[in-house]
């Protein structure tokens, strides 16, 4: 950005990519969990509390298969490449998250046990053919993986309900942190709801996850 801005002009050039959009979607990762149950006939479930420890202290980078994906892909925010400001880097947004349908009707309560930030890349300008990737888990897997943030899956994670319509709400905060340029602060708060008679939204359950992703 400081490069385009001390070079580029309105009227000559352009930023490649030209566009980013970033994701959020939930997934589950019971088998993660269930290994512990029976390590080659050994139960071993006293090591979940330990696992969960570690996967919730920090988020992680790594591919997640699209099968563990159990909701919609939701956009959190688009930045045009061209005109973005510094400040706009840092930002908060809300999003909105449901149950997939491809998921097994007979499986009503899903735990979210995790959510998941990709982002997409628009190569296009004027007159040319737009080209595009996705670091999304529906797409192949790219060096940059995703990011995951985990809930805590044994003490407080999201339960939607599929035949009650449940959606798991939230805002997601991502700023950089103040004293290290290289990690990014995340902040989740979120609540799941469900739809009363009247209409109007419930709350069930909700809960803040915090985050930091250090490249």
């Amino acid at each position: 950005m400081a490069a385009r801005d001390a070079i580029m002009t309105p009227t000559t050039g352009t930023m490649y990519p030209t566009a980013s959009k970033i994701f959020i979607e939930g997934g589950n990762d019971k088998e993660r969990l269930n290994y512990w149950d029976s390590v080659h006939g050994l139960n071993m479930t006293p090591m979940k509390e330990r696992m969960v420890n570690e996967l919730t202290q920090d988020a992680w980078v790594e591919v997640v298969n699209d099968k563990n994906i159990i909701t919609n892909r939701a956009m959190l925010i688009e930045h045009d490449l061209n005109k973005c400001k510094d400040e706009e880097l840092d930002f908060e947004a809300p999003f909105e998250l449901s149950l997939r349908g491809d998921e097994s009707p007979t499986d009503d309560a899903v735990e979210v046990h995790q959510l998941v930030v990709s982002f997409d890349i628009d190569f296009s300008v004027p007159r040319t053919n737009v080209v595009s990737f996705s670091t999304g888990c529906q797409s192949n897997p790219t060096h940059w993986k995703q990011t995951v943030l985990w809930f805590d899956p044994l003490h407080n994670c999201p339960v939607l309900h599929r035949k009650s319509g449940d959606i798991l709400k939230g805002t997601l905060r991502m700023k950089r942190n103040t004293e290290n340029h290289r990690a990014i602060d995340m902040a989740v708060l979120w609540e799941t709801k469900r739809r009363s008679e009247d209409g109007s939204w419930v709350r069930r359950m909700d809960g803040v996850l915090k985050r930091s992703l250090i490249a």
